[in-house]
C-alpha cells in the first residue's frame, strides 16, 4: 500500500495543475503533469489553452536534461497522433523519462490505449489508473463531447424547502446563504458556458459572471430569448466574457437589428412547437467547442431541458426556509409529469451541508 502513496500524491498535484486550464483548453480536455526524480518534484505543466503545448510537453520543457531517468505523472493518457501539436509520446521518448504514471485512458475510442502501447514499445514503464475516478470526473465534459458532440449539461437550482425560487411578489434575494452563493460561483468557474432564459434576464438583470471565488476564467453567457425581448442595455451584454443571445430563426433579422450596436452575438436556432429546439442548441454549442454548460434559468427553462432529457447532472441548493404561496414560482415548472412513475429519477445521489443550506447532487 505504501508503494502507491507517492503516486497518488503526485497525481493529486497533477489534477490541481489541470484545473488551471479550465475553460481555456476546450474543446480539448484539461490535463496536468508532474515530473518527479528521487521522489522530488522537478517540473510541472498543464494544458493552458486550445492549440497550445500539452501538459507533458510543457513539463518536459521545464525539466530539460533533468527529465532523463525521471517519472512523469499525467492525468490523461499522452496523445499518440499529430493534431495541432506533435504527439506527446514522441516528446516523452526523447526526454529519457523511464516511467509514466497515467490517471485515465483517453476516452476517445480511436486513441484509447494507443499512447500507452507506444510508450511500452519504447521500453518505458507505464502504470495506468491512479486516481482514475477523479480524472474521469474532471474531464466529464470532454468525455461526453467526444461521444455526442454536445456539452455535459448541469442544472443548478436554489430553492426553499417547499421548492420555491421566489416569493409571490417575485422577490428572490437571497433564498440561500453566502456560502451557497460561493458554491454556485465555483460551479460557474468550472464550466464553459452558462445559460438562462428570457424571464430570468428580464426579472433579475443578471451579469452571469464568476465572483466570490478566485478564477481566471469567465464562461460564455447564453440567453434563450426566442423573440429578442431583452434590452441591449442589460448587464449580461456587458463585460469581457462572450455573450450570445439565442433567438428563433424567424426572428433573426429583427433581433440582429436590435442588437447591432451591442456586444451580443446572435445565434438563431429552429423552433419546435413554438419553443426553441434545445437539442439543436446543444449541437451548435458542441460545434463551438463548448463541452460543459450550466443551466441557471428559472422553472420554465429547467423544465424544458428536463422534459427533453438533456440534463446530465443536477445541483439543488435547498435553504431551510418555507416561502409558500400558490402563485410563487417553483424550481421546475412546465407541464410536469402525468404519473409519478414518469418522474425523473436521479442516481449517484449525495447530500452535503453548505453553510446553513444543503446541496443535493445527482446524475441522470
Amino acid at each position: 500500500m505504501m508503494n502507491h502513496y507517492p503516486d497518488e500524491l503526485f497525481m493529486k498535484r497533477a489534477l490541481l495543475l489541470a484545473e488551471q486550464g479550465r475553460g481555456f483548453a476546450s474543446p480539448n480536455p484539461i490535463v496536468g503533469a508532474c515530473i518527479v526524480k528521487g521522489k522530488k518534484l522537478i517540473a510541472e505543466g498543464y494544458h493552458a489553452c486550445f492549440g497550445g503545448p500539452h501538459a507533458e510537453v510543457e513539463a518536459i520543457r521545464r525539466a530539460g536534461q533533468r527529465a532523463k531517468g525521471a517519472t512523469l505523472y499525467v492525468t490523461l493518457e499522452p496523445c499518440s497522433t499529430w493534431g495541432k501539436t506533435p504527439p506527446c509520446t514522441r516528446a516523452i521518448e526523447k526526454s529519457g523519462i523511464r516511467r509514466v504514471v497515467v490517471g485515465a485512458l483517453d476516452p476517445n475510442p480511436k486513441h484509447a490505449g494507443r499512447g500507452i502501447q507506444l510508450l511500452k514499445q519504447k521500453k518505458i514503464s507505464v502504470q495506468v489508473g491512479v486516481l482514475q475516478k477523479d480524472v474521469e470526473e474532471q474531464i466529464q465534459g470532454f468525455r461526453k463531447w467526444v461521444f455526442s458532440q454536445k456539452p455535459f449539461v448541469t442544472l443548478k437550482m436554489a430553492e426553499s424547502l417547499d421548492g420555491k425560487i421566489a416569493s409571490r411578489s417575485g422577490d428572490s434575494r437571497w433564498i440561500t446563504g453566502s456560502e451557497a452563493r460561493r458554491f454556485v460561483h465555483g460551479l460557474r468557474s468550472r464550466v464553459d458556458g452558462i445559460v438562462v432564459g428570457k424571464n430570468t434576464g428580464l426579472r433579475d438583470n443578471p451579469s452571469l459572471t464568476v465572483r466570490y471565488v478566485k478564477s481566471k476564467w469567465q464562461p460564455w453567457r447564453f440567453i434563450l430569448d426566442t423573440r429578442g425581448e431583452l434590452k441591449p442595455s442589460q448587464k449580461v451584454f456587458h463585460g469581457k466574457s462572450p455573450t450570445v443571445l439565442v433567438c428563433g430563426d424567424r426572428f433573426l433579422k429583427k433581433v440582429a437589428v436590435k442588437f447591432q450596436n451591442s456586444n451580443a452575438t446572435i445565434l438563431s436556432i429552429p423552433e419546435q412547437n413554438g419553443r426553441l429546439d434545445l437539442s439543436v442548441f446543444l449541437k451548435k454549442l458542441g460545434r463551438l467547442g463548448i463541452t460543459s454548460l450550466l443551466i441557471e434559468g428559472g422553472g420554465e427553462v429547467s423544465a424544458s431541458f428536463l422534459e427533453k432529457q438533456l440534463v446530465d447532472r443536477v445541483y439543488f441548493v435547498i435553504a431551510p426556509t418555507i416561502i409558500g404561496g400558490r402563485d410563487a414560482k417553483t424550481s421546475v415548472e412546465g407541464k410536469g409529469v402525468h404519473l409519478i412513475r414518469q418522474s425523473w429519477h436521479l442516481k449517484n445521489v449525495s447530500i452535503v451541508r453548505c453553510g446553513s443550506d444543503f446541496v443535493i447532487q445527482g446524475d441522470f
